[in-house]
């Protein structure tokens, strides 16, 4: 009965365990200790007070510099060891900052082909047994970090919910090789329970064991690079084995900008950022959600590749017509539109109107999709950021997420200034955008609806029709996410003159350009 007694506080063993999942297990619990890093990077301590980070060190950083650099290293062990008094107060954030901008930093040397494993993958205990005391309160959170998934792999489906949620919750798997970032995703998607997050996958080839096992999913959010098997090859999998449609979620910097254009070319609904650390949780939780919920009801058989238009034959001249009443374009597309860009006759558009696009975009990609269209189609596109003077011959693109002013110029073209101010919501803004376009030019102003999740918001409608805006609509049952053109089905019997239709191909025809 007493031998229970000779037993050592305290454990000993060997863990594969990330370094930053444990320093979240660690700053949970409110620990005071100190870990030790041996890598062939180098070595390095991390001091630990009350569950926040006070001081890093390596051989030649100190302070918050020195814990990133730590974060970027690849494979070593750790020791945990007993808190140090007197110790100096080199870093000054929170520890969710520290490990949100170590995970987007991980993230960005993966993007830039750097190693195969992430620094989650091989991070092990010394195997002695630390002091006294030093890992009190840390099981408390192990079983917590431990429901984000097993060292064997791919997580078990979450228990059965309430039937009532099982009707009404989207289900959703999580495929994000960070268990810190997978946890803090899991958080928000859940915050509602509107959404469900059925399984959590550490990297590509757990995702396709998931879906072989036959649990229901509606949607997968899917990190770009990743161990074992990277988000691009899982992603042709996905889209050729279970027609589930799939968003990104991943750091964005300028090397990750092609890869994410990659992802939407195989069939990824849309793209969405990590959330950085000014980003607000709560709104951006809010958006996430609502992006999750809309693409959850994508039609992934209805994706259609990238289409590389024919530049041989030249533009013809657009048809002498006053410039003031020459017809104003204004295509609209968000989730799953992507490539829909590139069914549409760009150069004969262009020829003959002034075209703008409202692509619904992260605000960082949105220069780069330009950049795609202009490569892609032989059609300059100018991405909206400032001052410009739209006229035809060039396609004038914007993600909608920052206000518009227009006048008319003294050559009776059309001028806009897009403000640098605090984004919008996406809808919020083409409204503004298409509302502002419609006061200044009623009835010459077109605008085609290609794909889009969510409805167009009723009031808009209402606007444009009363200013005699004509509204074309691509057809709705090839279209990957046809609740935008859904919406506006109604109206097409009550304004014949107002609300047509036409597929990409005839558009030019509709519009008797």
């Amino acid at each position: 009965m007493n031998s229970t007694h000779s037993i050592p506080r305290g454990f000993t063993g060997t863990i594969s365990l990330g370094l930053t999942e444990l320093i979240q297990m660690v700053c949970l619990s409110r620990s005071d200790l100190v870990i030790g890093v041996t890598s062939g990077s180098g070595k390095a301590s991390i001091y630990i007070r009350q569950g926040q980070i006070q001081h890093a060190q390596t051989d030649s950083l100190t302070g918050t510099d020195a814990f990133l650099e730590v974060a970027r290293w690849v494979d070593g062990r750790f020791e945990i060891l007993p808190y140090e008094n007197n110790v100096p107060c080199s870093v000054n954030k929170p520890w969710e900052y520290l490990l949100l901008e170590a995970i987007r930093l991980q993230d960005e040397k993966g993007m830039e082909g750097g190693e195969e494993n992430s620094p989650a993958d091989s991070l092990r205990t010394n195997g002695e047994k630390p002091g006294p005391d030093i890992l009190d309160g840390v099981d408390d959170v192990l079983g917590d970090f431990l429901e984000l998934g097993s060292p064997a792999g791919v997580l078990e489906p979450e228990k059965s919910p309430a039937p009532e949620a099982v009707r009404t919750s989207v289900k959703v798997l999580i495929v994000e090789d960070s268990t810190f970032f997978a946890k803090r995703l899991k958080t928000m998607l859940e915050s509602e329970g509107t959404i469900e997050v059925v399984g959590i996958a550490r990297n590509g080839r757990e995702s396709l064991e998931f879906l072989k096992a036959g649990t229901h999913v509606d949607l997968i959010t899917l990190d770009v690079t990743m161990p074992v098997m990277d988000g691009d090859t899982a992603l042709k999998h996905i889209m050729i084995q279970y027609h589930t449609p799939a968003i990104i979620v991943s750091s964005q910097q300028q090397e990750s900008l092609q890869k994410i254009l990659n992802f939407l070319q195989l069939g990824a609904v849309d793209y969405i950022a990590k959330p950085g650390v000014t980003d607000d949780p709560v709104s951006y939780g809010a958006r996430l959600r609502k992006l999750v919920t809309g693409a959850a009801g994508a039609r992934i058989s209805n994706f259609k590749r990238l289409r590389t238009p024919d530049f041989s034959g030249a533009i013809a001249a657009a048809p002498p017509r006053a410039a003031a009443r020459r017809k104003t374009l204004v295509v609209v597309g968000a989730e799953g539109a992507h490539m829909d860009w590139f069914r549409l006759p760009l150069r004969q558009l262009c020829a003959h109107a002034a075209v703008i696009g409202l692509q619904q975009l992260e605000q960082g990609l949105a220069p780069r999709f330009a950049r795609f269209i202009t490569e892609k189609t032989g059609i300059q596109t100018e991405y909206l950021s400032a001052t410009h003077r739209i006229v035809p011959g060039k396609l004038y693109l914007s993600e909608a997420r920052r206000e518009p002013c227009f006048r008319i110029g003294t050559d009776r073209h059309m001028e806009v200034d897009v403000c640098a101010s605090i984004p919008l919501e996406w809808e919020t803004g083409l409204e503004l955008w298409l509302q502002s376009l419609a006061e200044k030019l009623g009835d010459s102003l077109w605008v085609y609806y290609m794909s889009a999740a969510h409805p167009a918001p009723a009031s808009l409608v209402a606007k444009l029709l009363d200013r005699g805006v004509r509204q074309v609509l691509a057809p709705a049952r090839s279209a990957v996410c046809s609740a935008m053109i859904d919406s506006l089905q109604p109206y097409t019997e009550h304004f014949a003159g107002l609300v047509l239709h036409s597929s990409p191909d005839s558009l030019t025809e509709v519009l008797k350009l």
